[in-house]
């Protein structure tokens, strides 16, 4: 017999810390290595792109090692003060709220240009390097590179950001750098200088480096570069999202913004930012548990009971007749909620007949419905009672996001332009006649053309297509006679001198030099004629 399945709590469990702490470690020296290759990058680099690039890297680096640290000296703490103690009460366990995934997409930050930048700018405008990072705890995400001039509107990010082991009480720090990009800002690195790095990141400096960044002074890292290649992203806004800030819809948040417009990387920001957040909490997108029930039924006045195998998710109890059903998605037989309303009793009384039952009641308006449920033995019944509290508290904990499910969109990558043109400067001033994008534009028509015509967007196509008479001669239904005839010679028109010359006597019946030519017919069109689009707009002009 299967017993029931438990999901895994958030609990910390002997040697977890140890091999966590083990896991943070590998990952700073995986960072730190990252970092190393990047300096070398950063000392060969010479277009501006590939500083831009590099720099916002070794920002990452220098973040995520900030963040294991600081993860790593908790965990340290919680192995300290941890006591291994176990309450067997359900209702006073001090409980942690299952994980979930915190997903965040579609960012757009406003921009709030002046009418006489946006409009009249017919010089190239001064052009920004944008990209955002996202922190929670341990964890450190960023974004692309976004480019942005006085023609952009709104700065737009197109990239998921998935947090997979968050709390209901996550909080995720998001950070807008901002770079100028102008020629004159970003130098190439002269080669002795290059040289001169390229020898000096040995160990000693990976030490010191270290060292600086273990006492949380990133900023000497970030202002070297700054020293160096004429690169320096400051932050530019930042705000806090938490459990609040969760919804299945777009919403928008409050900026802070930081500098003015005399420094170098300011953008006229609206001050908001809208994104969405999306939260899916573990007991809503897993099994919290399942295992096979009893369930209690009154057939006409008589008591009996089925067996069911039931799963406890999203709030609700599903029973199936069996797991293939599941499997096979098939309709569940029973669904009983499991909310914050419902009241579920352990009836463990009767020791003798060892029956071990627990009722679910749902109060509804006027009445409450019953559920009552017998399980196989005193371990089952521990462990269903244990689960329902468990999925009580991680509903209380999720609150609004354990409403119904809320989906994370995964976006495919953005296909490749089917023609590459000329970045343009500037929308206004840039734009050719020539553009091959004009070719698009046709294939837009002929689209067009297609659903106009249900399909038939040829010109020689008709609704209800007509054979031509003669083609029932081919189609094997009929007889065929041929007959030779002698072909008839054409009457010969004589000249007028020609007929005085002609006597009465002289026979006038001579074969003539002349024959009738037939006529050919107009040439048919072949189909590649017909399938070339151009022929075919020559055709509507």
């Amino acid at each position: 017999m299967e017993g029931p399945s438990l999901r895994s709590p958030a609990l910390g469990l002997a040697g977890l810390p140890t091999q966590r702490d083990c896991s943070i470690q590998e990952k700073i020296h995986l960072e730190i290595r990252m970092r190393e290759g990047i300096w070398k990058l950063l000392s060969l680099s010479t277009q501006k792109d590939q500083v831009l690039h590099a720099v916002k890297n070794l920002m990452v680096c220098n973040a995520r090692i900030m963040a294991y640290t600081s993860e790593l000296q908790k965990l340290e703490e919680q192995i300290a003060n941890q006591t291994g103690r176990c309450d067997v009460k359900f209702e006073s366990k001090e409980r942690t709220a299952c994980k979930g995934k915190i997903a965040i997409s579609d960012i757009r930050i406003p921009l709030m240009w002046k009418d006489s930048d946006h409009f009249s700018n017919k010089e190239r405008s001064q052009r920004y390097a944008i990209f955002c990072l996202f922190k929670m705890g341990a964890n450190v995400f960023d974004t692309d590179v976004v480019n942005v001039d006085k023609t952009i509107t709104d700065i737009c990010f197109e990239n998921v950001t998935i947090f997979n082991e968050a709390g209901p009480d996550f909080q995720i720090k998001v950070e807008v750098y901002s770079c100028c990009t102008e020629e004159s800002s970003i130098t190439n690195t002269p080669k002795k200088l290059a040289k001169k790095l390229k020898t000096s990141i040995s160990k000693a400096t990976g030490k010191k480096i270290s060292s600086v960044l273990q006492e949380e002074d990133h900023e000497t890292c970030l202002l070297l570069n700054s020293a160096v290649f004429g690169v320096k992203y400051n932050l530019l806004a930042h705000t806090t999202l938490t459990l609040e800030s969760a919804e299945d819809s777009f919403k928008t948040h409050n900026l802070s913004i930081n500098g003015n417009e005399e420094s170098s990387f300011w953008l006229p920001l609206y001050g908001n930012m809208c994104c969405r957040l999306v939260a899916q909490p573990a007991c809503m997108a897993e099994d919290a548990f399942a295992g096979f029930l009893n369930q209690q039924q009154m057939i006409e006045g008589l008591i009996s009971w089925r067996r069911l195998y039931c799963v406890l998710r999203g709030g609700k109890l599903y029973c199936f007749y069996s797991l293939e059903e599941i499997e096979a998605k098939v309709e569940p037989a029973l669904i009983v909620p499991i909310n914050k309303e419902t009241r579920i009793r352990a009836m463990d009384k009767d020791a003798n007949k060892r029956v071990h039952n627990f009722s679910v009641i749902n109060p509804v308006p006027g009445q409450a419905i019953t559920q009552i449920f017998a399980v196989d033995n005193r371990e089952d019944l521990q462990k269903w009672m244990e689960a329902f509290w468990q999925h009580f508290f991680d509903l209380s904990q999720w609150k609004h996001c354990c409403e119904e499910l809320m989906k994370i969109e995964i976006m495919s990558p953005r296909k490749p332009p089917l023609f590459l043109t000329k970045e343009a400067t500037s929308v206004y001033h840039d734009m050719s006649i020539d553009s091959p994008m004009k070719l698009e534009s046709l294939t837009d028509i002929i689209q067009k053309k297609i659903e106009e015509k249900n399909g038939q967007f040829l010109t020689s196509q008709h609704e209800e297509f007509l054979p031509s008479p003669w083609a029932t001669l081919f189609d094997g239904n009929h007889q065929m006679v041929i007959q030779k005839k002698k072909p008839m010679a054409a009457p010969r028109k004589l000249l007028p001198a020609r007929k005085k010359r002609l006597s009465a006597g002289e026979n006038t019946d001579t074969k003539t030099n002349f024959e009738a030519k037939p006529v050919p017919a107009p040439r048919q069109k072949s189909i590649k004629d017909i399938l070339d689009p151009r022929s075919w707009l020559q055709a509507q002009v």
